[in-house]
C-alpha cells in the first residue's frame, strides 16, 4: 500500500468517526451498530500498513485519536445518563403503588428527581 492510499484510508476513518460522533449525540444506537463493521474493516488496513508515515498521515492520526477520545467521552456520558435514568425509574417503582392506606390516610409519595442532590 502506498502512502497516498494510506492517507486516504485515514481520512475516510476520520469521516467515519465524525459520523459516529453525530450518532452518539443523537442517541441513535441502531446507526451506531451499523457502523461497527465499517470500523472493524479499518483495523485490518491500519494494522497491515508497513510504509513510512508522512506529516499528513501524522496529522490524520492525531485527529483520529482526538475524535476517538471525544466519542469515548460521549459514550460514557450517554451510559451515565442511562444509568441515572434507570436508577430514578427503579427508585420510583420501589415506592408503594397505592396512595391510600386501609385507614383512609394518604401516603406521602417520595419525589423522583433526575438531578443527583447528594454531592
Amino acid at each position: 500500500m502506498q502512502i497516498k492510499e494510506f492517507e486516504w484510508h485515514l481520512g475516510s476513518f476520520v469521516k467515519l468517526l465524525k459520523k459516529e460522533k453525530n450518532y452518539l449525540i443523537k442517541d441513535d444506537g441502531e446507526s451506531l451498530t451499523d457502523l461497527l463493521p465499517e470500523k472493524e474493516g479499518f483495523v485490518e488496513i491500519l494494522k497491515e500498513y508497513q510504509g513510512d508515515v508522512s506529516e499528513k498521515a501524522r496529522e490524520l492520526i492525531t485527529e483520529i485519536k482526538a475524535q476517538q477520545e471525544e466519542n469515548l467521552l460521549l459514550t460514557r456520558q450517554a451510559i451515565g445518563y442511562q444509568n441515572m435514568l434507570m436508577g430514578a425509574v427503579k427508585k420510583n417503582l420501589s415506592s408503594p403503588a397505592g396512595t391510600y392506606s386501609k385507614g383512609a390516610q394518604v401516603y406521602a409519595q417520595p419525589r423522583t428527581n433526575f438531578v443527583d442532590e447528594e454531592i
